[in-house]
């Protein structure tokens, strides 16, 4: 019987192996995991033989709110990755954030920026800018959670005046474009992500909840005070986040973007399991970014 080359491909594919580099010990469907990777030789030998890196990192502290924790949270875990990497022509696909920059005044966009220039340098890299990702019930994440009413009759509370755009991408997305990207998909550069459709955040709030829900809108700062949330996440979610030609970009990779109605309305709140019940509406760091190390 003859194979017939495309299936002779993915079948070479389902051979490799998966290796998960983690900063805490972890259970992962993975070949192997290792565990406290930025400081692991053998994290260095698996980046250094991989066919295909992604690069999922955020600060190193979850309620972290100094520069340090930025830095060593991303930029230096990219120029671990770039070392490794060295002149190889594996692909490594990052994401960052919509209007990440190395000048920022925003930590986060600031360490995503300089990450972004680390990783740039190499031959094969793939980096991606996005904003909110959610996941719908009855595992909805974090961004999600902070604008959904928890009981009836409750204002929801917003950082800036409401009218920030957001285009929310579904994580399912997020990790079918990785795949593809790692898998060698599209060509090496910069793109922009983001989901189908661009609201205000106060039309979020609205439709996360399906239905009509009071909102409250109050500085960067009184959010920060508020909800507990790190001034640089408060600042953060203050901007618009409104990737542009995010359609060209999911073309080019192979994806199709899911709209919010898929994802959303959330289920009432105590619909969800014992576990996801023990999360926090807010938390700091992953409220808008879904690149978060384990």
């Amino acid at each position: 019987m003859t194979t017939k080359p495309d299936a002779a491909a993915h079948a070479a594919e389902l051979e490799k192996l998966t290796q998960s580099l983690v900063r805490e010990p972890a259970r992962l469907a993975a070949d192997e995991t290792v565990a406290h990777w930025t400081h692991s030789e053998r994290s260095f030998e698996v980046i250094a033989e991989a066919d295909a890196v992604v690069l999922l990192t955020g600060t190193s502290g979850s309620c972290s709110d100094d520069w340090h924790s930025y830095r060593q949270g991303m930029v230096d875990t990219a120029e671990r990755i770039a070392a490794a990497v060295g002149k190889r022509d594996t692909r490594v696909v990052y994401f960052s954030h919509v209007d990440a920059d190395a000048g920022a005044g925003n930590w986060h966009l600031k360490a995503k920026g300089l990450a972004e220039n680390v990783l740039a340098r190499l031959h094969n890299s793939v980096i991606f800018r996005i904003g909110p990702v959610v996941r719908g019930s009855p595992h909805p994440l974090p961004f999600e959670l902070s604008l959904q009413q928890r009981v009836p009759g409750e204002t929801v509370l917003l950082a800036g005046d409401g009218g920030q755009r957001c285009s929310p991408i579904n994580l399912g997305d997020v990790a079918t474009i990785a795949e593809a990207a790692a898998l060698g998909a599209g060509d090496a550069g910069i793109y922009e992500l983001g989901g189908p459709e661009e609201y205000s955040l106060a039309e979020l709030a609205q439709l996360v909840n399906g239905r009509e829900v009071p909102l409250r809108c109050v500085s960067a700062e009184q959010f920060s005070a508020l909800r507990g949330v790190p001034a640089t996440m408060a600042d953060l979610m203050t901007r618009d986040c409104a990737p542009q030609g995010v359609e060209t970009t999911a073309a080019r990779f192979g994806v199709q973007l899911t709209p919010l109605s898929l994802a959303w309305p959330l289920d009432d709140p105590d619909s969800f399991d014992e576990h996801q019940a023990d999360i926090p509406a807010i938390a700091p760091s992953p409220i808008f970014s879904f690149a978060q190390n384990p």
